[in-house]
């Protein structure tokens, strides 16, 4: 071996190693931040059906409301007119006669 080849190989790269292990650290690096970014992922979505539950939970109350007002306003309109109120106005101003 010549003089020149021998220097041309003392300043060659040193030789490489496995690349098994830097590919081992790359996966798990990636599988902890993919865990980690699943566990928050969770996490949002488990608060935002913790607030849908309680958004329902309010509609649920504003129903019970608006249903007793409901039947609270249809008593109220059905009482206003007696039979006799409805006959009197069906007789004299739309001219029914009672039947047999």
């Amino acid at each position: 071996m010549s003089a020149q080849a021998a220097e041309r190989y003392a300043h060659a790269a040193p030789p490489r190693k496995p690349q098994r292990r830097g590919r081992r650290e790359a996966f798990v690096s990636f599988s902890a931040i993919a865990a980690v970014l699943l566990c928050v992922a969770l996490l949002l979505m488990r608060a935002r059906v913790t607030a849908v539950r309680h958004e329902c939970e309010n509609l649920a109350g504003s129903i019970a409301e608006l249903s007793d007002e409901h039947a609270r306003l249809t008593i109220e309109y059905e009482s206003m007119y007696t039979l006799e109120e409805i006959e009197e106005y069906a007789s004299g101003v739309l001219g029914m006669v009672p039947g047999n």
